[in-house]
C-alpha cells in the first residue's frame, strides 16, 4: 500500500536531542540526525504530505517558550526546503507530563489533528517514531507505525520487539522501503500482541476520561427507571448488537437479582425494521420507533461509532421533540450526535474495534449500577 501521509516525529527521528537536557532550546543547539533531510527530500519527491508531530513538554516545565519552538520549527523548514523537501504541517504540545492533555503523546489528539489538517484517511497515513509513545499514539489514531532505530530506537526495539513493528536503520531506509515493492509491508496486519496492546491504551485512557460521565447517565437512568419510564436503544452491526446487549441486562439482570426492567432495542423488530425502512427509508427505521412508543421522560441510548449515522441522528432528535433524555455512545469527537445529545460517551479512537470494545464495558458498567441502585432501593425502609 503507498502511504500519501507520513507524521513523523522530531527530536531523535529528524534532529539529535540536545546533549545533558535533551530539549533542543535553541536554533544553535539544532543538529540534523544524518540522513534525515534526505529522508524527508525523497518523501517530497514521491507526493507525500508530510507533518510532524512532537511532544515539547520543555514549554509547559518552563524551560523554553513557545516562541523558542517556533524559531527551532522555522529553521527546520528553512533547512528542509534547501534540501529539496517541505514540511506541510508541524504539531506539537506544549504540555508537561502532569497536565494529562489530549495531544501529548501517548495520547493520539496530535495524530488526529494531523489527519483531519491533511484530508488523508488513517489508512493511507503512517506515523515514524523512534520511542513506545510515538507507536502507541499511532495505534489510538488507528493508524499503522513503524520505528527508526536512530533517537531512542535502538533502546525501544527490544521493547517492542514482540510487536513485530517494522524498524528501520533511518528515515531514508524507511523510506525505500516504502517505495520498493519488494520491501516489507508497512501496512501489515496487527498480530495479536499489537490488538492488545492498542486496546490497552484505549481502555486505560477511556478509564481517566469517562468516568465522570458514566456516573451521570447512571444517574439519569435509575431516574428514568424510578419514574416508571423505559429504555431505548438503537445502533447499526456491531452498534445494533450492543443495544440489544444494554437492554438484555436490564430487562433480564446482570449480576443481582431483581425485579425486570422496562428497556427495549430499536434494532430487533425484523418486520418493523423493514416495513419502515420498505414505506419511509431506511433514516426513518428508528426514528418512526420513537414517535410511537418514547413518552416524555424516556431515555434512549444512541449508539454510533462514528456519530453520524444517518438513522441514529433521526432516532435522536426524534427523542429529543418528545422530551425524552439522549444518550450518545460515539467515538472520537462524537460526530453530529454528540451536539444532539444531553450526555455523550466518545470512546477515545478512532478505530471502529476498539470503539466498540469500550462500548461493551460501558454498558457493563451501566448495567452493573444499575443493578445495585436497583437492590438498594428495594431494601432500603418504607
Amino acid at each position: 500500500m503507498k502511504f500519501d501521509h507520513v507524521i513523523l516525529d522530531r527530536d531523535g527521528v529528524l534532529n539529535v536531542e540536545a546533549p545533558g537536557h535533551g530539549y533542543v532550546r535553541s536554533v544553535s543547539e539544532l543538529r540534523w540526525i544524518p540522513g534525515a533531510l534526505e529522508g524527508i527530500a525523497m518523501l517530497r519527491r514521491a507526493g507525500v504530505r508530510l507533518s510532524i508531530a512532537t511532544n515539547q513538554s520543555g514549554i509547559g516545565r518552563g524551560l523554553m517558550t513557545t516562541a523558542d519552538v517556533e524559531a527551532v520549527h522555522e529553521r527546520i523548514r528553512q533547512d528542509v526546503v534547501r534540501a529539496g523537501g517541505s514540511i506541510d504541517a508541524i504539531f506539537y504540545c506544549p504540555h508537561a507530563p502532569d497536565n494529562a492533555c489530549a495531544c501529548r503523546k501517548p495520547a493520539p489528539g496530535m495524530i488526529n489533528e494531523a489527519i483531519r489538517a491533511a484530508g488523508i484517511r488513517e489508512a493511507r497515513t503512517l506515523v515514524v517514531g523512534d520511542a513506545r509513545r510515538d507507536l502507541e499514539a499511532a495505534w489510538r489514531g488507528g493508524v499503522a507505525a513503524a520505528l527508526l532505530r536512530t533517537g531512542k530506537g535502538k533502546a525501544t526495539e527490544p521493547e517492542v520487539a514482540a510487536l513485530n513493528v517494522p524498524i528501520y536503520d533511518d528515515l531514508p531506509a524507511l523510506v525505500r522501503a516504502m517505495l520498493t515493492e519488494s520491501a516489507q509491508p508497512l501496512e501489515k496486519m496487527m498480530n495479536v500482541q499489537e490488538v492488545f496492546a492498542e486496546h490497552d491504551a484505549v481502555v486505560k485512557e477511556a478509564a481517566r476520561l469517562l468516568p465522570p460521565t458514566l456516573e451521570r447517565i447512571v444517574a439519569a437512568t435509575d431516574q428514568c427507571l424510578r419514574r416508571n419510564n423505559k429504555i431505548f436503544a438503537c445502533g447499526n452491526g456491531g452498534s445494533a448488537s450492543d443495544s440489544q446487549h444494554l437492554v438484555a441486562e436490564l430487562v433480564g439482570r446482570f449480576r443481582d437479582e431483581r425485579h425486570a426492567l422496562a428497556a427495549i432495542s430499536l434494532t430487533a423488530d425484523t418486520a418493523t425494521l423493514t416495513a419502515v425502512g420498505n414505506d419511509y427509508g431506511f433514516e426513518r427505521v428508528f426514528a418512526r420507533q420513537i414517535e410511537g412508543l418514547a413518552r416524555p421522560g424516556d431515555l434512549l441510548f444512541a449508539i454510533s461509532t462514528s456519530g453520524n449515522s444517518a438513522n441514529v441522528l433521526r432516532a435522536a432528535e426524534a427523542a429529543r421533540r418528545l422530551g425524552c433524555t439522549v444518550v450518545a455512545m460515539t467515538g472520537a469527537s462524537g460526530g453530529k450526535l454528540a451536539a444532539l445529545a444531553d450526555f455523550s460517551i466518545c470512546a477515545p479512537s478512532t478505530v471502529v474495534a476498539r470503539i466498540q470494545e469500550v462500548h461493551t464495558l460501558c454498558i457493563h458498567v451501566i448495567a452493573e449500577s444499575i443493578d445495585v441502585l436497583v437492590r438498594q432501593a428495594a431494601d432500603a425502609p418504607v
